[in-house]
């Protein structure tokens, strides 16, 4: 494990340096999924979109047939209903580009990150973003209605101590929420060394779900759920360190590879029922008592 004084070194060239949020080719689809995926959020998570168009509404009742596509529209807004005016908090927010969005859905966003680099971009877009560890804030007692952690927990040196500080900042009834690897994935048993949720030397700490659900019952959270869930990006990353190729945010996509992740998803959702363990990363709801 480096040290903490060293752990900055290793991302100099991270990918939250950059916004992620630049056009693509692929724009008409990509407006119709989002459009897709607020009907999805306005139904269940109490979001408000103004008039939603019929035809979006039957393809919405196809595209949720499909798990994966529910749960990554979950994840969208990492399981957090529409709190007007709700204070929330994303702990490693890199550029900000999740907490613009949650911006525009009526939320008073904060967040904090230790990539100097990353906060810079995010100040230049008109948000508060703080640099250095949680920890190192300092926010009073029971200042959030929700605290997210989305591919963070396993950065950090020491995660209950970091969840035990999430838990204080909480108002009382409110959520924290994280996304991280599974490290009991099918994934991980097939590309062993190659599995993309290891990330040396950047993940200090690789979690299962039993171990999650115990750390978040440490920190002090009774009411907790830690769910499985299929990540496209695990996938397809490891696949290319397999065969040695590059991968990226820019980098194109290798159609041959992209084909055999569809499959090995697909694999994964037929099995993932009996044993939940197969998913590549999890997703960890904890709630604090009112």
């Amino acid at each position: 494990m480096p040290l903490t004084e060293d752990i900055g070194k290793a991302y100099g060239t991270y990918y939250t340096h950059a916004s992620q949020t630049s056009s693509t080719r692929f724009g008409v689809r990509k407006k119709i999924k989002q459009s897709i995926q607020r009907y999805y959020w306005a139904r269940h998570y109490g979001y408000e979109f103004g008039p939603i168009s019929p035809l979006i509404k039957i393809l919405a009742s196809l595209y949720y047939l499909s798990p994966i596509y529910r749960r990554e529209t979950e994840a969208g807004v990492r399981c957090l209903s529409a709190i007007p005016n709700g204070r929330l908090l994303d702990v490693g927010c890199g550029s900000g580009d999740w907490l613009l969005m949650m911006r525009d859905l009526g939320w008073k966003v904060v967040g904090s990150d230790f990539d100097q680099q990353a906060v810079k971009v995010g100040a230049e877009r008109g948000l508060d973003i703080s640099l250095g560890s949680l920890e190192e804030q300092s926010y009073p007692d029971n200042s959030f209605d929700a605290v997210t952690l989305s591919h963070v927990i396993e950065h950090v040196p020491a995660p209950l101590e970091t969840l035990q500080e999430c838990f204080r900042i909480l108002k009382p009834g409110g959520k924290i929420v994280l996304l991280t690897p599974n490290g009991q994935s099918l994934s991980h048993r097939v590309f062993k060394a190659d599995w993309r949720g290891l990330e040396p030397p950047r993940h200090l700490h690789i979690f299962s779900l039993g171990s999650m659900d115990r750390l978040l019952a440490q920190a002090g959270f009774p009411q907790r759920s830690v769910r499985p869930f299929i990540v496209t990006s695990v996938i397809y990353d490891s696949l290319q360190l397999r065969w040695g190729r590059r991968s990226g945010k820019n980098t194109l996509r290798h159609w041959i590879s992209w084909s055999m992740v569809r499959a090995f998803k697909l694999f994964e959702l037929c099995i993932i029922k009996l044993d939940p363990k197969v998913g590549d990363c999890l997703i960890a709801v904890g709630e604090k008592p009112r």
